[in-house]
């Protein structure tokens, strides 16, 4: 099959779908505005972001298509709706997949009606739409009817990543956190909660991977709450690092404000991390009714503080059982490879009834 991938280059969730299937034995060619790291597939630089994302995506279509053209793709899947897909919809190419990650639905169409009718101009194009989460799904629904068929399935935990892991090893008194340091992840929220909590845990530590456009101001913000020497900032970390932090933290944290399933989330209770999120649609789809994992409302510290507090509490013989119940229902629904597997037969379907 020859697919022609349109997508943010440099992002590791390209990486990931690039790779899949070319490991399928697939003839990839992504497309992309954005510099890419070394890939097995090949790439072509299709244009330049400028200041006006909207415009530098549009200008792109000439080259485009003329690529596409060329290369006479068996389908065309596209990427992040607001960008890729608006590209993927005007070059009209069938049969398309636009492939949904989460803001590109649940919140950038709320930007404005221009923003809106671009969503539903790009999802009603598509012949599929693939999302990886049911409330996303529904959310898609809700916008455009039943004009695109929508295949429901998360991204997900690599199969190795899951089964190496050993949720029941002994775990140290950490709050490890790997989101962006962006307003969309609500940083300040999460730094303001940690002062309280550590009045009464003062030998926890919080250790925060990522990087982002808030980073260094939520290191200023943690030297003035005077807990900078129990708040690491890790930076972007490399996937053996992460795995490390993973397997010893004891409490995974989100402050996200809005998300479809998040990838680190699964992770975390493929790997035996006790969740303290935020209570949003995407969170409780995975974690039900506050039994497997603690919700905060978001952008609600004092409570994210006490939901921590109420974690660390948590006695081993309680806490283990609920990690186990998490770490099953990711052997049982999110597996990468397997949910890849029905993503791949999908497109495989469409490219045959083209």
């Amino acid at each position: 099959m020859k697919i022609a991938m349109l997508s943010e280059g440099g992002n590791v969730h390209t990486r990931r779908w690039v790779e899949y299937f070319h490991a399928a034995g697939d003839e990839v060619l992504l497309l992309t505005l954005e510099p890419t790291p070394s890939l097995p597939v090949r790439v072509e630089r299709i244009g330049r972001r400028g200041k006006l994302d909207f415009l530098s995506y549009t200008l792109s279509l000439p080259r485009a298509g003329k690529i596409l053209s060329d290369f006479s793709p068996d389908l065309v899947n596209a990427h992040f709706v607001p960008n890729y897909g608006w590209i993927a919809a005007l070059l009209g190419r069938r049969p398309l997949v636009v492939s949904t990650w989460g803001s590109d639905v649940l919140s950038n169409p709320r930007r404005s009606v221009l923003h809106r009718w671009r969503a539903q101009f790009v999802l009603r194009k598509a012949d599929l739409l693939t999302s990886d989460a049911e409330m996303m799904s529904e959310v898609i629904r809700d916008m455009i009817g039943s004009a695109s068929p929508i295949l429901t399935v998360p991204m997900g935990v690599d199969r190795h990543f899951h089964e190496s892991a050993n949720p029941g090893e002994a775990r140290e008194k950490i709050v490890l956190q790997y989101r962006n340091f962006e307003p969309v992840y609500d940083p300040k929220t999460l730094i303001a909660a940690i002062p309280a909590f550590l009045d009464d845990h003062p030998d926890w530590r919080f250790r925060l991977a990522g990087e982002g456009s808030m980073r260094a101001e939520m290191e200023a913000l943690a030297g003035k709450l005077g807990i900078a020497g129990s708040v690491s900032f890790l930076g972007k970390l490399r996937r053996e690092e992460l795995i490390s932090e993973l397997r010893k933290a004891r409490i995974y944290l989100s402050a996200s404000l809005s998300d479809s399933s998040s990838v680190s989330l699964l992770e975390a209770m493929s790997q035996g991390a006790y969740p303290v999120v935020s209570d949003i649609p995407a969170n409780r789809e995975w974690l039900g009714d506050g039994t497997r994992a603690l919700f905060f409302p978001c952008a609600d510290s004092r409570t994210l503080s006490r939901r921590l507090s109420e974690a660390a509490a948590l006695p081993e013989d309680v806490r283990l059982p609920l990690l186990e119940q998490n770490r099953k229902l990711i052997g049982e629904t999110a597996i990468w490879e397997d949910n890849m597997d029905r993503v791949r037969k999908a497109f495989l379907e469409l490219k045959e009834s083209a």
